[in-house]
This record gives C-alpha cells, structure tokens and sequence, in this order.
C-alpha cells in the first residue's frame, strides 16, 4: 500500500484564523478534489490528518463536522477519489492528548483503522 496523510485545512480546504465552522464556511481549495481523485486512480491509499479543537472551543459541533467531512468526501468521490480514513484531533492545545499534531496521535490512528505499521 502507498499511504499518503493529508492534512485538512489549508490543504483540502481553504484555512480561516477564525476557525472553519459550516459546511457553508467548508471552501475546497481549488484542484484539490481533482488531485485525491488522481491519487487514488495511480493506486494510492489516501488519508486525512486534522487538528479540530474548533471542537473543544465550542465553535462547532460533532455534526457540523461530520457534514464538512461528507462535503469534502463527496468532492473526491465526485473525482474518482476516496478518503480510507479521516482521522481528527477534537482536544483543545492544552488538553494533553497524544492526537494532536504535531504528535502521532493522528498517525496511530490511520494505521490502526488501515491495519498498517
């Protein structure tokens, strides 16, 4: 398997200081559905990696995110592309989790849901 993690916000969608908070504020970065698309086709395993304490602030819920994420996994698919796991980090910066980046929290995760090492 030919694993590639992508991060979320700033990769796959456009990144806002103040938070992504909608499926309305969820603002694909152009080409980026198109590129998944063209990863999975050449037989990569694609993934996301993404710190969300927008969660653990308040500022949106589980739902909301669970529709940002169906928003952004209809684009792909749209493109022939898929997501074989969203992994993400809902703690705050001071939580004292091991899922938030830059820690392999998030990394863990992926190759335990793809039971890879």
């Amino acid at each position: 398997m030919q694993l590639i993690i992508l991060d979320r916000d700033g990769v796959l969608n456009q990144d806002s200081d103040a938070y992504v908070k909608s499926v309305d504020e969820w603002l694909p970065i152009p080409g980026s559905a198109e590129a998944v698309g063209k990863l999975c086709k050449a037989d990569f395993t694609v993934a996301v990696a993404t710190n969300q304490s927008g969660l653990a602030r308040g500022y949106f819920s589980q739902a909301d995110l669970d529709a940002m994420h169906d928003k952004m996994t209809g684009l792909a698919a749209a493109e022939g592309g898929e997501f074989a796991h969203i992994a993400f980090c809902p703690h705050g910066p001071d939580d004292g989790c091991d899922c938030r980046k830059p820690l392999p929290g998030l990394i863990h995760q992926i190759e335990d849901a793809l039971k890879v090492s």
